[in-house]
């Protein structure tokens, strides 16, 4: 029989203020074993640490619906919804790609959400500034106003739970920047783009509260199965976790939490052709901000 609730209950104390890094695995991997062992049928917990590693990819439902679900005194749906309410007092350390002058900028005044009139703004800076983007001059009011994208995205911003797809695979935030910008612009001002800033990672403490709810329920699977994997399998490999957050505060500079500048990165609209970083530091850096350069994996 499941202990009583108020048992259960405490042990969602356990992500009271934790930071969850899905790379750093000495973060979560403990703490969601204490939380999860009082879920399980009599002597199940000992099978799980006997059960023969399996051949299945790491992202394969199976390691909750086959080899965990048999094990617990609930049924996987209700485990991951209570998983997914008790990550709420947690802090999940988050990546934004981008491309800026001085990653300064939001250590200073935080991450603000997209505002389309303030984008337009600088567009039309870019636009006087830049004389490769001469030519988009008399037309770039008539392009603002038509566009039909213009407001998207407006009132949101978003943050990965991993950094490594963006290195690898997603790379085109960092390489021509904010996307709004670039969709308006298009393939002829990539040249342009790429010379301005520096390509940057902000790293972010973001608050689990701030996240919707089916966000962090679908982190909840994501976290429980690597658990079963890491368990039965005990590999060494940290997957690459394509995972989106999408915020809609402003998240003030205290949650910016550090920054580097990738040595390279691969270009998604170019057939993933390489792109290393001419200058891999930002004025920021200069002032006593590490940067821990990564590279593409």
């Amino acid at each position: 029989m499941l202990q009583d609730v108020a048992t259960v209950t405490s042990a969602d104390a356990i992500w009271l203020g934790r930071l969850v890094h899905w790379k750093d695995r000495a973060t979560w991997f403990g703490p969601l074993g204490d939380w999860v062992r009082p879920f399980f049928r009599k002597g199940a917990w000992e099978r799980l640490q006997r059960t023969r590693p399996r051949d299945l990819p790491w992202d394969d439902y199976d390691w909750l619906d086959v080899v965990l679900a048999p094990k617990l005194l609930v049924q996987i749906d209700t485990a991951l919804d209570l998983l997914a309410n008790a990550l709420e007092g947690a802090v999940l350390r988050s990546f934004h790609g981008c491309r800026v002058a001085d990653a300064g900028v939001y250590h200073r005044d935080g991450l603000r959400l997209n505002d389309p009139t303030q984008r337009a703004e600088a567009v039309r800076r870019m636009v006087a500034e830049d004389e490769e983007l001469a030519w988009l001059r008399p037309t770039i009011d008539e392009k603002l106003a038509q566009w039909g994208s213009r407001e998207r995205d407006t009132g949101r911003l978003y943050v990965c739970a991993d950094d490594q797809p963006q290195l690898d695979r997603i790379g085109h935030y960092m390489l021509y920047g904010s996307e709004w910008v670039t969709a308006l612009l298009g393939f002829s001002a990539h040249r342009a783009l790429r010379r301005r800033g520096v390509p940057t990672m902000i790293e972010v403490d973001l608050p689990f509260r701030t996240a919707a709810a089916n966000t962090r329920r679908e982190f909840a699977r994501k976290l429980l199965q690597e658990w079963v994997r890491v368990t039965v399998n005990a590999p060494t490999f940290i997957p690459k976790l394509d995972f989106t957050v999408t915020v809609q505060v402003d998240l003030p500079p205290e949650m910016i939490v550090g920054h580097y500048h990738p040595e390279a990165l691969k270009d998604p609209f170019r057939q993933f052709e390489i792109h290393e970083t001419e200058t891999p530091h930002c004025p920021s850096c200069a002032a006593d901000r590490s940067a821990s350069g990564a590279a593409f994996a």
